[in-house]
């Protein structure tokens, strides 16, 4: 079981280290060009304050929060308006649901404890938990990432809640100096991704260097569409992808994304994990030698 030597594109920012590390445990060869970075805008100060306002005015009978690093951003903005203490007591009679281990492991550091974490740290596995409850004219509120789910909104609307809905970053094709030190001090050994990386990336993916690229998020997906597009090389990339390479991503979600681009992918994991990714796209190298 080895990647034999392929060169696998990293297009994760906040674990490009990590994924790389694992590529060469696999006999791969890493190659780091990340397309997805966060942005902390000013505009997204009315949405900490509309946060806090929501939390404490009104009873909130669940919340999610999709993101780790949508935690540790949105806590630390509402520990320096001097609300963090009134919106942790709110949050107390409040049903937490954390989509995955990581923004459960943020929660903690700020004494909010986790309630629920689906099996699949999906946004479809967040539903099929969250229908499991009487929702109806109850109030559910949503931490995203830097993107969000109409869909999702919809489909909560739909059992009879009411939806409020809050973002702490939003993404970006540069991560801001500020957002690096942010992520470090979360623990992340984050690679800042550049126009020129994602330029460069899509140069060696057209001239037959890269065998493999990996995704990892939707946002890392679109960011890197978006800029292909606005180059105009989308047309020419997109063969190019679905003919001659092998397009692996970490999950339902991430492949979503790909399939709205017209983009095959080839390898899934059934556990929606990184080493277990990469594990895949070695299997799938041996089955089809």
């Amino acid at each position: 079981m080895s990647l034999r030597g392929i060169t696998v594109a990293i297009t994760s920012s906040r674990r490009a280290s990590e994924l790389a590390s694992i590529v060469r445990k696999f006999g791969g060869v890493p190659y780091i060009a990340p397309t997805i970075g966060i942005r902390n805008n000013n505009p997204l100060i009315s949405d900490y304050n509309k946060f806090i306002e929501t939390v404490c005015r009104k009873k909130m009978h669940f919340f999610v929060f999709m993101t780790g690093v949508g935690v540790f951003t949105l806590f630390q903005n509402v520990d320096k308006l001097h609300e963090l203490d009134n919106v942790i007591e709110k949050l107390r009679d409040t049903v937490i649901i954390a989509r995955s281990n990581k923004p459960a492991a943020e929660l903690r550091k700020f004494g909010v404890a986790t309630n629920f974490v689906p099996d699949m740290n999906t946004i479809d596995g967040v539903f099929d938990l969250v229908r499991k409850f009487d929702v109806k004219n109850k109030n559910i509120g949503i931490l995203w990432h830097g993107d969000y789910s109409d869909s999702f909104k919809r489909k909560l609307e739909s059992l009879g809640s009411k939806v409020f809905e809050f973002l702490s970053y939003s993404y970006s094709i540069s991560l801001e100096q500020k957002n690096g030190i942010m992520l470090k001090e979360m623990g992340y050994d984050y690679v800042a991704p550049t126009e020129e990386k994602i330029r460069k990336l899509i140069e060696d993916i057209m001239t037959g260097i890269i065998d493999a690229i990996t995704f990892t998020s939707p946002p890392a997906v679109k960011e890197f569409f978006d800029f292909a597009k606005t180059n105009n090389k989308i047309d020419s990339l997109k063969d190019r992808l679905n003919h001659n390479l092998l397009v692996v991503s970490v999950g339902p979600s991430t492949s979503k994304m790909l399939e709205k681009f017209q983009i095959n992918v080839d390898v899934i994991p059934s556990t929606y994990r990184m080493g277990a990714m990469v594990k895949e796209l070695a299997d799938f190298i041996l089955s089809n030698d």
